[in-house]
């Protein structure tokens, strides 16, 4: 019973967020959401509820990765192949070795595998922030989707350097061509996995179709249930699950770009049942994300181990770091273009579009 009273008092505060934003538009709504959250978690009587990792990635990160696949334009994405994969590739591995000697430096009790394991946990973007900001802040085009194409691959990179940092952390061991492999199986393994499992699912659809059962509530369900099947038995298999929804996405709308199978009422249906969900679902990001802050500031600034003004140095200048990382390898990667000449397809090097690049790279959960 508290779980659900719980989830409808989150449920009411997005609500509210989307009241407030009327009166202080100027003010992103997931930042109300998250101060929101803040609020009912600091109340006598407040919200407090456990985070479980693995239940967050599949009920919210699933279905709304499973979203960007579909709606993120194929063309653009590809012509923007090799940034994107500089960034979420390059980028990531890049700021492990770098951040992660530089926080065993600036933190000496932090051992060196450690500190590669913390610093894989800052490096991937996150799409789901990215997407918040960019309802917001008007980006260039061309910006947008490369930030969209970078967080939607970068957590896998991301969670490979994490594994093995750890696996190196507990056993002392580490391996550049099995963390190479690994990397390798997982990435393509759920690229391809979720593209076979989102086909069969539209096949499955297809078959259900063909027997006269032109119910769209049946046909919604499967939608729905798409992204968590995917997520899971990928995750089961031990491949990328968020690579998996992503092109479990992407088949999805190659298969409604086709449009001869759909019916226009699934479609109409379809947009007015995915808004909601979304609306919903990254209403709760934020609203939990701020209800789990004052529990982990509490953590930190009353335990008597840390000194707090140190603390909050620590975190400034490795955000710093991770900023003028990300400033460099964008400007390193421009300049090679030049060099080359080879045309880039987000235009030349200006200090402007680099600057907009690095500071867009939100970190989010």
């Amino acid at each position: 019973m508290e779980i659900f009273i719980a989830v409808l008092v989150l449920l009411v505060l997005i609500g509210l967020s989307n009241i407030l934003n009327r009166f202080v538009p100027f003010i992103p709504i997931p930042l109300i959401q998250i101060v929101l959250g803040v609020a009912i978690a600091l109340l006598p009587a407040g919200v407090h509820l456990p985070l479980n990792p693995e239940l967050f990635f599949v009920l919210f990160i699933a279905p709304l990765l499973y979203n960007d696949g579909k709606r993120t334009p194929r063309n653009e994405l590809w012509n923007l192949r090799a940034p994107i994969l500089l960034l979420a590739l390059g980028l990531v591995f890049v700021t492990v070795v770098v951040a992660g000697y530089a926080i065993h430096w600036l933190i000496p009790s932090i051992p060196l595998p450690a500190a590669f394991a913390l610093a894989a946990i800052l490096s991937p973007t996150d799409a789901v922030a990215v997407g918040a900001m960019a309802g917001r802040v008007h980006l260039p085009k061309g910006i947008h989707r490369l930030l969209e194409g970078e967080a939607l691959m970068n957590d896998a990179s991301g969670l490979v350097a994490f594994k093995f940092a750890i696996a190196a952390t507990v056993t002392g061991v580490f391996s550049l061509a099995n963390a190479t492999f690994s990397f390798i199986l997982i990435a393509i393994g759920g690229l391809l996995v979720g593209a076979l499992l989102s086909f069969l699912l539209i096949r499955l659809g297809v078959w259900i179709r063909r027997l006269g059962m032109e119910d769209v509530t049946i046909h919604m369900l499967l939608q729905i249930l798409t992204p968590f099947i995917i997520y899971l038995v990928s995750e089961e298999i031990g491949v990328s699950g968020i690579l998996a929804v992503v092109a479990g996405g992407i088949i999805h709308a190659i298969e409604r770009d086709r449009a001869e199978s759909v019916q226009l009422k699934m479609q109409v249906v379809s947009a007015s049942t995915w808004s909601v969900i979304l609306f919903i679902l990254n209403g709760l990001v934020f609203v939990i994300l701020g209800v789990q802050v004052p529990d982990v500031l509490s953590t930190i600034f009353e335990n008597v181990s840390f000194n707090n003004l140190q603390v909050l140095g620590y975190v400034g200048l490795i955000s710093v770091l991770l900023l003028v990382l990300r400033f460099l390898w964008i400007y390193l990667f421009w300049q090679g273009n030049e060099l080359l000449r080879t045309k880039s397809s987000i235009g030349r090097p200006r200090f402007k579009d680099i600057t907009i690049i690095s500071l867009s790279g939100v970190r989010g959960l």
